[in-house]
């Protein structure tokens, strides 16, 4: 749809309806709409969805590699995955326990690492991957122990 309107550069209008769409969520939230968040929250997983199967059928047409779509099915599963546990927190709590948070430390940690090893086979072991690699998990990490830190 974006393509035949813009001509074929379908990626700055894409990042026109994300902006608008952020600016609409945090307005929501800071007036507390939740209507109006949740139907834009349903609205970018839409988004992610769609780009996910865009990108997967670019990769079968050979133009993209395994890596690219690989990494963003796991971003995507990741996004979703968070916001199922931040959505069913308290029964969650309630069912688990202490365990939950081991539950999404553990889960942080899975995600981290299959990013870091997809980043790794995409460099093919090379000393730059590693340190990419080694980069990722150690930013990765450290943003998931201060939004660990940020729900306590």
């Amino acid at each position: 749809m974006l393509s035949t309107v813009t001509g074929g550069q379908w990626f700055f209008p894409l990042i026109i309806v994300c902006l608008i769409l952020g600016i609409v969520a945090i307005i929501a939230q800071k007036k507390k709409l939740t209507k109006l968040k949740r139907i834009t929250d349903n609205f970018a997983y839409a988004i992610l969805v769609i780009l996910l199967i865009i990108e997967w059928i670019l990769y079968f047409q050979k133009q993209f590699n395994f890596i690219t779509p690989a990494i963003y099915t796991l971003v995507v599963i990741y996004l979703i995955g968070r916001q199922l546990l931040t959505r069913y927190r308290s029964s969650l709590l309630k069912k688990l326990g202490s365990k939950y948070k081991q539950l999404t430390i553990g889960l942080d940690t899975i995600y981290i690492l299959l990013v870091a090893l997809l980043l790794l086979i995409g460099s093919k072991f090379s000393t730059m991957g590693w340190i990419i690699a080694g980069l990722v998990i150690v930013a990765f990490g450290f943003v998931s122990y201060i939004f660990e830190k940020d729900k306590q």
